[in-house]
């Protein structure tokens, strides 16, 4: 699905063309770097390390459609010079292939009437889960003083649309999320 949408195989995604100061001929394309990234994302696996298994899996490369799956190292280098390179824009096409999605697949994005206008909201908080009692993994003391997880919630509209599991710890105005 992410390569459907991404279009990656065709290399009409415009961070294919993209340069990147310092890597104008890459082993790795731009697209192929960045859609592997997503492929981890979509995974819930946001740190570069998670990206070594799927180095020998052929299907997240066949899925993805990438011709190879970097290494954790190319990923985080060449994150960090596409975010260093201002003419790369990598970040107004992401949004740009984010809004493209949502057109795409025709996700449902409800507004909230107020008044005369329809406004669409994106609300995003954590919402502690009691697990006391449990033993479950990753389970801590949350800040509302019980034990369980933090998950944090996004809500664009009326729909949930991004979801995140985290230990009770974790809350964004303490240590915050990565």
């Amino acid at each position: 699905m992410i390569h459907f949408h991404l279009r990656g195989a065709t290399y009409e995604n415009p961070i294919h063309k993209s340069t990147v100061k310092g890597m104008e001929n890459p082993i790795h394309s731009h697209g192929d770097v960045m859609t592997s990234y997503l492929g981890l994302l979509c995974q819930g696996k946001s740190d570069f390390d998670h990206i070594e298994p799927f180095r020998k899996d052929p299907v997240f490369q066949t899925c993805l459609g990438v011709r190879k799956v970097p290494s954790s190292p190319t990923l985080r280098q060449r994150l960090d010079a596409a975010a260093q390179t201002m003419n790369a824009n990598w970040n107004e096409i992401l949004l740009q292939e984010s809004a493209d999605l949502f057109r795409n697949v025709k996700a449902p994005v409800t507004g909230l009437t107020a008044g005369e206008h329809t406004m669409i909201p994106l609300d995003i908080d954590v919402s502690p889960f009691d697990n006391s009692g449990t033993k479950k993994e990753g389970v801590s003391l949350t800040y509302k003083g019980t034990f369980g997880y933090a998950p944090i919630f996004a809500y664009l509209g009326q729909e949930v649309y991004r979801e995140c599991a985290a230990s009770g710890r974790q809350h964004a105005q303490s240590e915050g999320w990565r």
